[in-house]
């Protein structure tokens, strides 16, 4: 049995995967900040956004998202996102989402885009 860290980085690796596929520009990887992280930030069409990886090593059961990111985790999330973009100086539109990662057979990803704000 993997390890909860090695399943994590699985699903953080194949969330990157599919966001480079649909377009996206990954600027971050697990950039922290303060006790703060987030999994992924990346770019397309002058949105930045924000992204929580969730992984599940069972395919056979569909996760409601309100099961995977407690309202603890989004303030925490925003509060590090604020601090990204008072660094980076981003002017654009912004936009927090939360990518559930499955392992089973196929893999697949569902991707909620806009989750929070």
């Amino acid at each position: 049995m993997k390890s909860r860290k090695v399943v994590g980085r699985l699903g953080e690796d194949l969330a990157l995967q599919y966001l480079e596929r649909c377009g996206y520009q990954v600027m971050e990887k697990n950039y922290r900040k303060g006790r703060g992280e987030i999994d992924i930030i990346a770019v397309r069409q002058e949105l930045l956004i924000f992204a929580e990886v969730k992984t599940c090593s069972y395919s056979h059961r569909k996760s409601v998202v309100e099961d995977k990111v407690s309202w603890y985790q989004r303030e925490k999330i925003k509060q590090t996102a604020y601090r990204y973009l008072d660094e980076s100086r981003w002017d654009g539109a912004i936009r927090f989402d939360v990518l559930i990662v499955y392992l089973g057979e196929p893999c697949s990803v569902q991707h909620f885009k806009g989750y929070f704000d």
